[in-house]
């Protein structure tokens, strides 16, 4: 399929623009005494994302169980604490509590030091070039803690985006459709004009289409349901193929 009466692309950051550490994850893991290669922790990370978003999206539909239903996943004696996203991962890499606490008090203090949502695939900036050269506005919606603009700066794509909305910053994150109305209010935009691009069905695609707007699934495993009723795509590139080749009037 390709869309059609689009004039913005909006971006989810973590996992869509931003991918996790792998390497170092994994060098993490091997000082700690438990090894993992990179290609094994991307899928455990995965498949926690995953696992979680379908948690949320049975919640959000009335059908899922009632508080954090996300801690249910994790070990029995981790405490009520609500679990990081990294305890996700580490769960599924099949690490006791015990084994896995010092790894993830390490992990958690490197991420709130430097953003481990750092690597950029090679294709990205190229990408998103082209999407500027075809007439289309960029923006980014990131659920984030403050620093998102910062780290697409580092990283060096924040220059391709006309804004950035980071929920920390602005008071409001996904799935609620007013941080998208604040992202098309900040380009001049309306939902009509716009498609929003995540990795996350229950957050990203559900959110967006809250608001209004077109959404396409990042489904880099190609491991989601067949029964998620939404454009996938599997690597950035494939974008090129689903939007046009030229935005009307441009």
């Amino acid at each position: 399929m390709t869309f059609t009466g689009l004039r913005a692309v909006l971006f989810d950051a973590g996992n869509t623009l931003l991918h996790l550490d792998y390497e170092f994850i994994g060098k993490l893991l091997a000082e700690h005494g438990q090894p993992r290669r990179p290609f094994d922790i991307r899928v455990a990370e995965y498949t926690a994302r995953a696992t979680i978003d379908r948690q949320l999206a049975a919640r959000s539909d009335g059908n899922g169980p009632p508080g954090h239903a996300v801690e249910d996943l994790l070990w029995p004696d981790a405490g009520a604490a609500r679990p990081s996203y990294f305890a996700t991962i580490l769960h599924r890499l099949g690490l006791p509590w015990a084994t896995a606490r010092p790894i993830l008090d390490a992990l958690q203090a490197h991420n709130a030091d430097r953003c481990l949502w750092r690597v950029v695939e090679a294709e990205t900036a190229a990408v998103l070039a082209e999407l500027r050269a075809r007439g289309f506005t960029l923006a980014v919606i990131s659920n984030a803690d403050g620093r998102v603009e910062g780290d697409l700066e580092r990283a060096g794509l924040r220059r391709y985006f006309a804004t950035v909305v980071d929920s920390h910053v602005v008071g409001v994150e996904k799935p609620d459709p007013a941080i998208f109305r604040l992202a098309l209010d900040r380009l001049g935009a309306s939902p009509d004009d716009a498609v929003y691009i995540g990795d996350v069905f229950s957050i990203d695609v559900l959110g967006a289409r809250g608001a209004g707007l077109r959404a396409v699934l990042v489904d880099t495993l190609g491991c989601y349901p067949s029964a998620i009723d939404c454009p996938r795509i599997s690597r950035l590139g494939e974008l090129l193929d689903l939007l046009p080749g030229r935005v009307s009037g441009a």
